[in-house]
């Protein structure tokens, strides 16, 4: 690309971060314009690489260790920590290889509260150090999108879009496999009465309390969500009838604990695969079946 009459040089965009190549400079340049000194063509080299393997990132973390690897393979470095500091996140720093940050030139590192890549020896600088922070910066921001994006707000659990997942997942292994699984409705009885009588903040404690009942009950394999307003659901491997009464019971009792005015029930319904099929749909109306003749008695 051409521009008044001079190559543009070429971009690569990852969400907010551009990282810019100028091959008539022979150097690197960050989103903010700052030109790093060093071996340029490694560190295109690098970020390009990094750029790669940012967009194929499951997880932030693993991306930030990976970053500091290259580095250590693109510079005569022999270690290297990255400090940096997001929103929702506080101050974290990493160092190559996992490693513990003990020792006087880490720790010493990490104290001095300086942000940014720093390398050992110090003669051994990235020249990309400001662009592998940005990546670094921006992976792990994505973690973050990642989880509220799958995740109830209030609660923690998942939520409904993600749960739909889980269940999908779940009916294919049970019609696959023969993998048994129960489908739990859960559906708070007068909760509506709790936000007109105590306001909407007794309301959030009464959900948060199920939600927190619900993570502290899971076991491997189990998932919970919130739903609905008031609604929650469980996949529960192997799940029978026997175990909704105790369920019942624990979830109105850190209830009870929570918001001792609440004064609300929950009502449960059951659907069991592959037993009763394996198509999601059917076993979701099934299970709300049950939870609304359960509510009627």
């Amino acid at each position: 690309m051409r521009h008044n009459g001079r190559a543009m040089a070429p971009q690569r965009v990852v969400s907010s971060l551009t990282v810019t190549i100028d091959p008539d400079a022979g150097a690197v340049r960050d989103v903010s314009g700052r030109v790093t000194a060093g071996d340029h063509a490694a560190a295109e080299g690098m970020l390009g690489r990094l750029v790669t393997q940012l967009v194929a990132a499951e997880f932030g973390v693993a991306f930030v260790y990976a970053a500091l690897e290259e580095v250590l393979a693109s510079t005569e470095a022999g270690d290297a920590v990255l400090v940096v500091e997001e929103a929702g996140l506080g101050r974290q720093a990493f160092r190559a290889g996992r490693r513990p940050i003990v020792g006087s030139w880490a720790r010493g590192v990490v104290q001095a509260g300086q942000l940014g890549l720093h390398t050992l020896p110090d003669g051994a600088a990235c020249a990309a150090a400001g662009s592998v922070t940005d990546l670094c910066a921006l992976a792990l921001r994505l973690d973050v999108a990642r989880h509220d994006s799958l995740h109830d707000p209030l609660t923690g659990l998942l939520n409904r879009r993600s749960f739909d997942v889980e269940l999908t997942t779940a009916c294919s292994q049970a019609e696959r496999y023969g993998w048994p699984f129960g489908l739990v409705l859960i559906d708070v009885d007068g909760f509506k009465s709790v936000n007109d009588r105590l306001g909407h903040a007794a309301g959030d404690a009464t959900l948060l309390a199920i939600g927190s009942e619900l993570r502290r009950r899971l076991r491997l394999g189990d998932a919970a969500a919130r739903i609905g307003g008031d609604e929650f659901a469980l996949i529960v491997p192997e799940g029978d009838e026997d175990l909704l009464p105790s369920l019942a019971q624990r979830l109105e009792d850190a209830v009870q604990a929570a918001v001792p005015a609440a004064g609300v029930s929950v009502s449960l319904g059951l659907a069991m695969a592959p037993s009763e099929g394996t198509d999601s749909a059917r076993l979701f109306l099934l299970a709300d079946e049950r939870l609304y003749r359960r509510k009627r008695r």
